[in-house]
């Protein structure tokens, strides 16, 4: 079908992203070779990647724990006495609008030896869920070569976590937004038209 001008009407963005993501069909003869098309293996050195930067980061929140705890404990110590000019922290301060650096002092909490223990635990949790998290990155990222249907499905589960976990807890460390901008690739190149296609057929040679 041409317009007026002769020439092919335009397809919109939206019509050639659902073509680019649509897979194509199975040849009914397919018993030629699985070939790991490029995407995939793109999505597999993405993810294992991502995966140990997750790993890294983890293991540098349990490895520093103790040191990340006593400079925030300096931190807090410092800004607490600069606000002591103000009248002190929280509750302390009286003004019916402070504004500036009252205001902030007025914003902080007082933290007590049981808020430093629950933080650092929370610490804790967040390293040990990157550990988590990061070895199944590595683990399904190596097993997308093979086409494996499990491998695909936990990048795209860690995907869906990270993001979530990223607007959840305000996380905004460059490290782990880089890390996760290469898991999104990953999945994205996991469901392309080669790529769906290559989990197709692995899948289908499988079930044969």
């Amino acid at each position: 079908m041409t317009d007026s001008s002769g020439l092919p009407p335009r397809r919109g963005f939206l019509a050639a992203l659902s073509d680019a993501l649509a897979p194509k069909p199975i040849p009914e003869d397919d018993s030629g070779p699985l070939v790991t098309p490029k995407g995939v293996l793109a999505a597999m050195v993405l993810s294992i990647l991502g995966g140990m930067v997750y790993l890294f980061w983890g293991g540098y929140i349990m490895l520093r724990i103790d040191e990340m705890m006593s400079f925030g404990r300096a931190d807090y110590a410092a800004q607490v006495r600069t606000c002591d000019s103000y009248g002190g922290i929280g509750t302390a301060i009286t003004a019916e609008s402070p504004t500036g650096t009252a205001a902030a002092c007025q914003a902080m909490p007082v933290l007590n030896e049981a808020d430093w223990d629950s933080l650092q635990t929370a610490n804790l949790i967040l390293a040990g869920v990157f550990l988590v998290l990061g070895l199944l990155l590595v683990a399904g990222g190596y097993f997308l070569k093979a086409g494996a249907g499990w491998a695909r499905r936990t990048v795209v589960v860690v995907a869906i976590i990270t993001v979530g976990a990223a607007f959840l807890l305000n996380m905004s460390s460059p490290i782990i937004l880089g890390a996760t901008l290469l898991i999104l690739i990953a999945v994205v190149l996991c469901y392309l038209s080669s790529g769906a296609t290559f989990f197709l057929r692995a899948k289908a040679r499988r079930q044969a």
